[in-house]
């Protein structure tokens, strides 16, 4: 949780150049008002929290979900993840964690925030640190260089500490070797696969078990949440007509964005992949590699559909569209890869590559020679873009302006009527996924949105077009749809539902008649299945016959010559599979001996990870804690 804090809690800043985010301006200009005021949450030791410091967290952990999830980031969601507790708890965590670094006396030196500063990238021009830009972005940004030099000095002092603490982490070596064993283990199944599809009922279900299903599974045919919205938005494009754009500054931004105008060479190729693990046994690697000449071959013959070989034969996500991977550049490819493609010429067939993928047979179907556009080419571009990025910035100003007074009227109706601007308040309840009339659909707009409570209005919001303010104005909970509008999904799910039922006890039937002692084989064939054994496969190196994940990989692994059948059928994705034990065995000495530096370095990762969270809890119990206001 710390460490989510404190990998955000500057970058904000850093990350990108003025008005990129605008959470870092709400909180430093439009909450001015607020500061005054500000109250007092938490208590750690003698050190307070305020509801704006609170805030601040709240909106970095918010915005980093929102990137994690997108639009599946859903008020349910939102509500079970409790945002709010996570970002007191991280400035709690925080407090302590600063206030028992200074009792160790650990702490980040002057010189190291210096440095730290002149590495950022925001704050250089030409590859160098540049003063005035660090003084000037800071000043965009409402801080003085104290405040973000106090901030980076305690983000420095927790990233010390927390390395010092990390440090202290130990594994030995007999707990490597029984993860190594634990992970590189193979076993050999059998297994019989049954597919629900095939006990779907042919005929449709009647109007009474449709309603029936309705009734007992309205939770699954639910009309999503709706919102009704006033809002007043500020589009960039209102001010682009206005803006003008010095020839100078046309010329200054080509000199220093070289890479926008220049485009490095790219290949169109199309390749066939015979997949071998980079460490596979030679007899192995062999037997993939005489498969693919076989291929080569008829590649290689005059006239031959490479497309359709690559349809067959590779064994890729590209293959269903005839092995095409579209333009790429050198540096997008292994180098293996890259090097071979980027040597032929338009039509030729490779001999066979390796790389740590396998062997791939490749065809260059185009190439795009490295090109660079001159200024008098790129000038209308950059233009465009410049007067763009000065409107928003003057839409920015504005939104900035009208978010102080909203928050301070509290309502963004009377807010538009004091400043005179054009309000958006229709009647329409608008559902979870949006999008508000007028505004490009935006699932992280949306998201902040439908955080809300009714009659609160939004911080300063960003969207392509600009930035908005808004306010909930009603709220409608999600509710069971209408039998009506959901009949046809209703027949199509129970249908589904029925062929699923029929299928477990299929499963289960011939489960129990394999471990009767008929054995899986004989059992599947009486059933009509097709009978199959798996590949020799581990946990670190799964099985290319069966998908197993989670508790059906741990339910095959448990398996061994006293227990040959799984508790129960193990479902995978749409199928069932009923699985019987063929074989298990320890990985050779060598492959153990090669698998144990980078079984070391995970055990360390996890154990340090453990020893910094343990000592976190112990400065909790170590401090004092109180709790001023309900969240």
């Amino acid at each position: 949780m710390l460490q989510i804090f404190r990998k955000h809690a500057t970058s904000w800043l850093i990350k990108v150049a003025l008005f990129a985010i605008v959470i870092v301006f709400i909180f430093w200009g439009g909450y001015s008002y607020r500061s005054e005021k500000a109250s007092r949450i938490a208590r750690v030791d003698d050190h307070f929290i305020t509801i704006a410091e609170h805030q601040q967290a709240y909106d970095q952990l918010l915005q980093n979900y929102r990137q994690r999830f997108g639009n599946q980031l859903s008020p349910e969601l939102l509500s079970r993840l409790n945002l709010k507790q996570q970002a007191l708890n991280m400035l709690i965590d925080r407090t302590l964690v600063i206030k028992a670094a200074g009792e160790m006396g650990i702490e980040a030196t002057t010189a190291e925030v210096r440095q730290q500063i002149a590495t950022y990238p925001a704050f250089q021009s030409d590859g160098q640190f540049d003063h005035d830009r660090y003084l000037f972005l800071l000043r965009q940004n409402h801080m003085s260089p104290e405040q973000f030099e106090q901030q980076l000095h305690q983000d420095l002092t927790i990233a010390k500490i927390e390395q010092f603490i990390r440090s202290q982490a130990l594994v030995t070596r007999e707990t490597v070797a029984a993860q190594v064993l634990f992970d590189h283990a193979q076993i050999q199944v059998g297994f019989a696969r049954i597919q629900p599809s095939a006990f779907q009922p042919k005929t449709a279900a009647d109007d009474a078990a449709i309603k029936t299903f309705h009734e007992q599974h309205q939770d699954r045919y639910m009309e999503p949440a709706k919102r009704r919205f006033a809002w007043v938005a500020f589009k960039s494009a209102d001010h682009v007509a206005e803006m003008q754009v010095d020839p100078a500054a046309i010329a200054a931004y080509y000199s220093e964005h070289p890479d926008e105008f220049h485009q490095q060479k790219e290949v169109r190729a199309r390749h066939i992949l015979f997949r071998v693990a980079e460490d596979a046994p030679a007899d192995e690697v062999a037997k993939v590699k005489a498969a693919a000449a076989k291929v080569l071959a008829e590649a290689k013959r005059q006239g031959a559909d490479f497309a359709e070989l690559a349809k067959k034969h590779s064994q890729d996500s590209a293959g269903a569209q005839g092995g095409d991977l579209g333009f790429f550049t050198h540096e997008r490819m292994v180098p293996a890869f890259a090097d071979a493609a980027f040597a032929m010429k338009v039509g030729e067939v490779s001999d066979l590559v390796r790389t740590q993928f396998g062997f791939h047979i490749i065809k260059v179907e185009e190439v795009r020679e490295e090109t660079t556009r001159g200024l008098e080419q790129a000038t209308a571009e950059i233009e465009t873009k410049l007067k763009n990025d000065k409107a928003r910035d003057i839409a920015f100003g504005k939104a900035r302006d009208f978010a102080d007074v909203a928050l301070a009227e509290g309502d963004v109706v009377k807010a538009a009527a004091v400043e005179k601007l054009g309000l958006e308040a229709p009647e329409t309840w608008i559902p979870e996924r949006g999008p508000l009339p007028g505004i490009d659909p935006d699932p992280k707009l949306l998201g902040t949105l439908f955080s809300l409570n009714e009659g609160e209005v939004s911080p300063l919001l960003e969207w392509a077009g600009g930035y908005l303010v808004a306010q909930v104005k009603g709220v409608k909970a999600a509710e069971p749809s209408p039998l009506e509008a959901v009949r046809d999904r209703i027949a199509e799910d129970l249908k589904v539902d029925q062929g699923l039922q029929a299928a477990e006890k299929a499963a289960a039937d011939l489960l129990d008649t394999a471990r009767s002692g008929a054995g899986l084989k004989q059992a599947a064939t009486a059933a009509g299945l097709e009978y199959l054994e798996s590949d020799w496969f581990s946990r670190k190196k799964p099985s290319t016959s069966l998908r197993l994940f989670g508790e059906a990989s741990d339910q095959v692994f448990a398996l061994n010559s006293s227990r040959l059948f799984p508790e129960k059928p193990i479902k995978l994705g749409n199928e069932l599979v009923v699985c019987e034990f063929l074989g298990k065995q320890d990985p050779s000495p060598d492959d153990q001996e090669r698998a144990r530096p980078e079984t070391e370095k995970q055990i360390l990762a996890m154990k340090q990870q453990q020893l910094w969270q343990a000592w976190i809890e112990q400065q909790k119990s170590r401090g004092k804690v109180e709790i001023l206001q309900e969240l």
